[in-house]
């Protein structure tokens, strides 16, 4: 089916190729760098972005060049670039206050990324991973297990997860994706990964928090760049088995998921984006595998404006930007469920590179989300707006207003990061709103209850290209009547972004 699907599209298409089409990391402070700016649209690909880490060291000896600069493995050939490197992440903290384990991360895997034939890349990831949890992410995890069902919890931004030792968990992750681009106007890819909508930190819409879904998508650029229209096909499934199963390692319920995405961009300093997506009924307790509704499978944004099937879960949104200097930006997205219900909102700021510091940003950011943003009716919750017991958006899922300040300061290979978030919470908040029906949610946010995590810590960063650092650093996470306090030293390479701060 994949080589019949590119067979296709050589014959539509003409081979010619400008730039490298892998996806960037997911990263706070990646700017486009092509004249129209589609910021809010992530991945980007590596010829339609640039980072502004402009920081370089030379070094005298090509083996620690080789240690601190470059991949583990880097095969440049004529039309072949492969890179290899590992992937890994050693966190140690100190003994819990109230069980009798170190909170830790033990992280193996590696990452391998290939240009080939100067039309098609790929990358490939897997990792393997033990750890114990902060006791409130173990919370967490533990209210959306069922070890009748197989799910003894939930690995963030990984999935499901078996028990490790007394307290622990173990989870593995494979994901990746192949990339091809006729020109440099159209990009089509298959893969098993993420994606990202907006320009802040978080995203009321689509965010990168979930674990990685298969999909299909195309991405084209009209009107010499001033128009991005994007589309995905995914395919994604609940932390519950299907009931006919007889086996405890039965398929969970599947759901089906698309989202269109269009960004105009009409000049260097201004981005304009709209957002269209929806989950999917494809299975009926009574009926079993279903089909979804045409809608679904058409990739033209506004089509689901005529889907009046209240099974599925549809929501739509806006997100603009403004750089007000060259790296001085103001953002504001607003997600939208239907017009009866309150919306969610984001207003922003991002400055990167502040004091003329290389590699480095500062990011002030406010969310504002109803409890009742992705809720279903009662009996609807297949369609829930989640992958694998993970919000699809907002790590807190809805009923909350967020105020947070994050940010990087570097000095050469020495950095400084922090991330301060303070929440106001709907009362009756349970974390769980995502997965709620609609009769069961209150609406409007109180602040009887507030959440503040604060976490800060310093390192070296080691090798660029495979964001290899070593750091030590404090967390404090504090509600209204309970605290915990995290000292912890890392080694790590870049796996994924980890949303801890919830």
């Amino acid at each position: 089916m994949v080589r019949g699907f590119f067979i296709i599209v050589n014959l539509l298409f003409w081979n010619v190729f400008y730039g490298q089409i892998k996806n960037s990391s997911f990263s706070a402070y990646y700017f486009t760098n092509s004249k129209p700016i589609h910021s809010s649209i992530q991945p980007y690909l590596e010829s339609h972005q640039v980072s502004l880490d402009t920081a370089t060291i030379s070094y005298k000896s090509k083996w620690v060049k080789k240690l601190f600069s470059e991949s583990l493995l880097n095969v440049v050939e004529e039309d072949i670039h492969i890179t290899a490197d590992p992937l890994f992440n050693f966190t140690v903290s100190h003994r819990n206050e109230n069980l009798d384990f170190r909170y830790y991360s033990n992280v193996r895997g590696f990452r391998i990324t290939g240009d080939l034939d100067k039309n098609f890349s790929f990358e490939t990831r897997f990792y393997e991973n033990q750890f114990y949890y902060p006791d409130y992410l173990k919370e967490k995890s533990d209210q959306r297990s069922d070890p009748s069902m197989g799910v003894d919890g939930i690995a963030f931004g990984i999935g499901r997860a078996k028990n490790f030792k007394n307290y622990g968990s173990d989870a593995s992750l494979a994901n990746g994706y192949l990339s091809y681009s006729p020109n440099k106007y159209i990009n089509f890819q298959i893969g098993h990964g993420r994606h990202f909508f907006g320009d802040g930190y978080r995203s009321h819409l689509i965010s990168d928090y979930a674990p990685d879904y298969p999909y299909i998508s195309g991405q084209y650029y009209l009107f010499k760049g001033t128009l991005l229209y994007k589309h995905v096909t995914a395919w994604m499934r609940n932390l519950t088995r299907i009931p006919a199963a007889s086996t405890p390692e039965a398929l969970f319920i599947p759901k089906a998921m698309s989202f269109n995405l269009l960004s105009f961009s009409p000049s260097s300093k201004l981005s304009i984006a709209v957002f269209e997506g929806g989950v999917y009924q494809s299975f009926d307790m009574q009926n079993g595998n279903i089909n979804p509704d045409l809608s679904f499978y058409t990739p033209i944004i506004g089509s689901k404006l005529m889907d009046i099937d209240t099974t599925n879960n549809i929501i739509y949104g806006l997100n603009w930007s403004f750089n007000i200097f060259k790296n001085l930006k103001i953002y504001n997205q607003i997600a939208i469920k239907s017009f009866n219900v309150s919306n969610g909102f984001q207003l922003g700021l991002k400055w990167c590179n502040p004091f003329k510091l290389d590699n480095s940003f500062l990011n002030i950011e406010w969310n504002n989300s109803p409890a009742s943003l992705y809720a279903m009716k009662e009996g609807q919750q297949n369609q829930s707006y989640s992958h694998l017991g993970h919000e699809l958006a907002h790590p807190m899922g809805s009923g909350f207003q967020e105020y947070l300040v994050r940010g990087q300061f570097s000095k050469g290979k020495v950095f400084l990061r922090f991330n301060y978030n303070l929440s106001n919470l709907n009362e009756d908040y349970s974390g769980n709103e995502v997965f709620e029906p609609l009769e069961n949610l209150l609406f409007g946010i109180k602040s009887d209850k507030f959440r503040l995590f604060l976490n800060t810590n310093i390192g070296l960063m080691l090798n660029k290209a495979s964001k290899m650092e070593i750091s030590i650093g404090h967390s404090i996470r504090r509600t209204n009547n309970n605290q915990e306090n995290y000292l912890f030293i890392s080694w790590r390479t870049y796996l994924k972004n980890d949303y801890f701060d919830q």
